[in-house]
């Protein structure tokens, strides 16, 4: 008797493993594709982005739309197929409705220092057809001749009196520039090649 009872223990133990391994694994191919699709990393856009879509005007429509989520559009030149934004001062940490700064290295860099960023976005005709977005975003650091709001020597007298010599100058003065490149952001102009891709439904 006791060693019926222990077969069907076993049977039923063995029965109830092979039931659930059977449910998981239809479980996860139900919803194993959903999960990868939803917690995956979209895939890296490239840069032109090509767009096999033979209509102009949607194309550009679109690129205006989606960059100007990110900036004001300073000019739509349709004969040269670009768009150039005004520059903007980077979004900061105390700033999070504003996503210009994409990473969070960006939004400390940007709380840190004065960055400001500008884009230069272009259509062009692809030679297999459609179009090609090329999209270019420019960093740049504030650059001053002394700290905004320093302090330090305002209290300052100066007791020399300097020989005052005339220089004439000859020739144009150079203008100090006020910024200097940083080069490309290329987690925006990822973020808006993506922004341009789902909008077609690419």
């Amino acid at each position: 008797m006791r060693t019926t009872q222990v077969a069907a223990a076993s049977l039923l133990g063995l029965a109830a493993a092979v039931i659930g391994q059977a449910g998981c694994s239809s479980m996860s191919a139900l919803h194993a594709p959903g999960l990868s699709r939803i917690l995956s990393p979209r895939p890296v856009a490239e840069n032109p982005l090509a767009v096999p879509i033979n209509d102009f005007e949607a194309v550009w429509k679109k690129a205006v739309e989606v960059t100007d989520r990110y900036f004001d559009i300073d000019q739509e030149d349709r004969l040269a197929h670009t768009i150039v934004t005004q520059p903007k001062i980077g979004a900061t940490l105390l700033e999070p409705w504003s996503s210009d700064s994409v990473s969070f290295t960006d939004r400390l860099e940007s709380t840190l220092q004065t960055i400001r960023r500008f884009a230069i976005i272009k259509v062009e005709p692809a030679q297999a057809g459609g179009y090609l977005v090329r999209v270019e975003v420019r960093k740049q650091l504030e650059d001053m001749v002394k700290p905004d709001r320093a302090a330090a020597g305002r209290a300052v007298f100066n007791n020399d009196f300097p020989v005052n010599r005339t220089h004439e100058i000859v020739g144009p003065v150079p203008v100090p520039l006020g910024w200097i490149d940083r080069g490309r952001d290329a987690n925006l102009e990822q973020a808006i090649l993506a922004g341009i891709r789902d909008a077609l439904f690419l």
